[in-house]
């Protein structure tokens, strides 16, 4: 697990190369923490971009926790059990251009049953996804805040007849629909 020091609150990049959990990792982490031990926000403008990401069944990808002005671009995150990317809390995260799924597969699986978990979860406000695609999961996108922006989203996870769900919306939220 990446867990960045308090020392780094801002203005920094880790960009590009690979991290994947051990086998003795904790199903309850993430491989990357951003995660403030303070009420405030502790970390801003901080740029995820380029990584591939294997949560080896354990876990999840990245979790962005009661952080400001994040971006995760052009990522690949997969093989996570809880969430590929949680955002809890902060404000002004953006995903773009990046490729989450449990399993690594083009439609059709099998194992599509057994889908678990959440491509990408949302607790907060003001957070934007754009140009990204969830190819497996039990649900894509969870949206538990307002004024959050989802735009050029492919979902293709669990299938609906197998209990799955594209984009989830479970909280009163100003939602702006431009692309299916």
């Amino acid at each position: 697990m990446l867990s960045l020091s308090s020392l780094l609150q801002s203005h920094f990049r880790v960009h590009g190369g690979s991290l994947r959990a051990s086998d003795d990792f904790s199903g309850n982490g993430h491989l990357i923490e951003l995660r403030s031990s303070s009420s405030s926000s502790l970390y801003e403008y901080i740029t995820l971009k380029e990584l591939m990401l294997d949560s080896n069944f354990r876990g999840g990808g990245i979790a962005i926790i009661n952080s400001i002005r994040t971006t995760v671009d052009n990522c690949y995150i997969s093989h996570f059990t809880t969430a590929g990317i949680s955002i809890q809390d902060g404000h002004e995260t953006y995903i773009r251009n990046s490729f989450i799924g449990q399993h690594i597969n083009i439609g059709g699986d099998d194992r599509e049953k057994d889908f678990s978990g959440i491509g990408i979860n949302i607790t907060g406000n003001d957070n934007a996804v754009t140009d990204v695609v969830i190819f497996s999961a039990s649900i894509g996108v969870m949206v538990q805040g307002q004024a959050n922006m989802l735009t050029g989203i492919h979902c293709y996870n669990k299938a609906t007849d197998l209990g799955g769900t594209g984009i989830y919306i479970r909280a009163p939220a100003c939602f702006k629909k431009t692309h299916y």
